[in-house]
């Protein structure tokens, strides 16, 4: 007799994990961050976001925070639990604000725009000026300016791919949510 949570569960799990992987190639090896500076423009969040949109919050969440320690891994340093949680935190947010809701330019903009205020500047900055000793005027100008960069190359990006791959991510999230 087949097992129809387990099932789903483990279904959940490994298209969580391939999303992960991708997210850690994205951000890792196709991204850019500018050596001694707080610039960083990178697609990590994209796969990401597909897990808000498919799973929810939860699943997006720990997703980015595990994406974010094995990256940190790979990239020769340890992971940093300021920057991780804010990972998590931007991942529930695409969850809180993607699963089970239309794809509309609104929702990516507003979803993305909460993420680039409160966790990539807000949250991210005082970590970053406390981790490299940085000065707090020139670490906002610059968390700033990167915040914005990216809210625009986000909200192009997902709501491209989004909006592309709909159906494929409909299938798969009918089939996480009927077993």
């Amino acid at each position: 007799m087949r097992n129809k949570k387990a099932e789903k569960q483990i279904l959940a799990l490994t298209v969580t994990s391939v999303m992960v992987a991708m997210s850690v190639v994205f951000c890792r090896f196709i991204g850019f961050s500018a050596e001694g500076t707080p610039f960083r423009f990178e697609l990590g969040f994209l796969p990401i976001a597909f897990i808000g949109y498919m799973q929810g919050p939860v699943y997006a969440g720990l997703g980015y925070l595990v994406a974010d320690i094995i990256g940190s891994l790979f990239s020769g340093y340890a992971p940093n639990l300021w920057i991780s949680l804010g990972q998590f935190a931007s991942g529930a947010i695409f969850g809180l604000f993607f699963h089970k809701k239309n794809i509309t330019l609104t929702r990516t903009i507003l979803t993305f725009s909460i993420v680039a205020v409160l966790i990539d500047f807000l949250f991210k900055t005082p970590v970053l000026v406390i981790m490299y000793g940085w000065t707090w005027g020139s670490t906002f100008i610059m968390r700033g300016i990167n915040a914005a960069i990216n809210l625009v190359i986000r909200v192009a990006v997902y709501y491209l791919f989004a909006r592309l791959l709909k159906q494929p991510m409909d299938d798969l999230s009918k089939k996480l949510q009927s077993r």
